[in-house]
C-alpha cells in the first residue's frame, strides 16, 4: 500500500505548482537596484551599450530595452541630484547589463580608461544584484525539482494501481 494516495500527491503538486508560478512572477517583476557614484555613470553605460557592445540576434531585444530604460532613468534624475544615484532594473535587463559588461570591444586608450572607471563603479553593484537574482532562480529551480519528484511519485503510484490485480475470494467446496 502506498504511503500517500494519488489524490494527496496531486493536491501537493498543485500547491507547489502555484508557489512556483507566484515566485516566477515575483522574480520577473522584481526590480534590482544598483547604486552608482553619479548620474554621469548612467550616461557612460548608455554610451557603452550604444558604441562598445557587439549585439547578436539572441540579445538585441534585451539590450535595446536596457538602453531605453537607462535613458529614461537618466532623464528622470535631475542633473544636480545627489552625489550617488540609484537605477532600477528587472532581472532580464540586469542580466543583459551583466553580459554587456563582460563582452566589450573598444578602441583607444581613453575609451578603455572610461570603461575601466565605469566598470569599477558599476561592477560590484551589478555582481551583488546578480547574486540576488541567482538566489531567486535557485529557489525556482528547487521548486521545479520538487515538482519533478512529485510527478515521478504520482506516475509510480498510478502504475502500481494499474498493476495490482483484483483478488477473487474462492471458496473451496472440498474443504467443507
Amino acid at each position: 500500500m502506498m504511503s500517500k494516495s494519488i489524490e494527496t500527491l496531486k493536491e501537493q503538486r498543485q500547491t507547489i505548482e502555484t508557489q512556483a508560478e507566484e515566485l516566477q512572477i515575483k522574480t520577473a517583476e522584481h526590480r534590482f537596484t544598483i547604486e552608482l557614484d553619479d548620474r554621469k555613470t548612467i550616461k557612460t553605460i548608455i554610451e557603452h551599450l550604444d558604441k562598445g557592445f557587439t549585439w547578436q540576434t539572441k540579445n538585441a531585444a534585451v539590450i535595446v530595452t536596457l538602453h531605453d530604460n537607462l535613458k529614461k532613468q537618466y532623464r528622470e534624475i535631475e542633473s544636480e541630484s545627489e552625489e550617488t544615484v540609484t537605477i532600477s532594473l528587472r532581472g532580464h535587463e540586469l542580466n543583459g547589463l551583466y553580459q554587456a559588461l563582460l563582452n566589450v570591444e573598444g578602441t583607444g586608450v581613453e575609451n578603455a580608461r572610461r570603461f575601466i572607471k565605469m566598470l569599477t563603479n558599476v561592477g560590484e553593484a551589478v555582481t551583488n544584484a546578480m547574486k540576488e537574482l541567482g538566489e531567486l532562480n535557485q529557489e525556482i529551480t528547487k521548486i521545479h525539482q520538487e515538482l519533478s519528484e512529485l510527478d515521478q511519485q504520482i506516475q509510480q503510484a498510478e502504475n502500481a494501481e494499474e498493476v495490482e490485480p483484483e483478488l477473487e475470494v474462492v471458496s473451496d467446496e472440498a474443504e467443507k
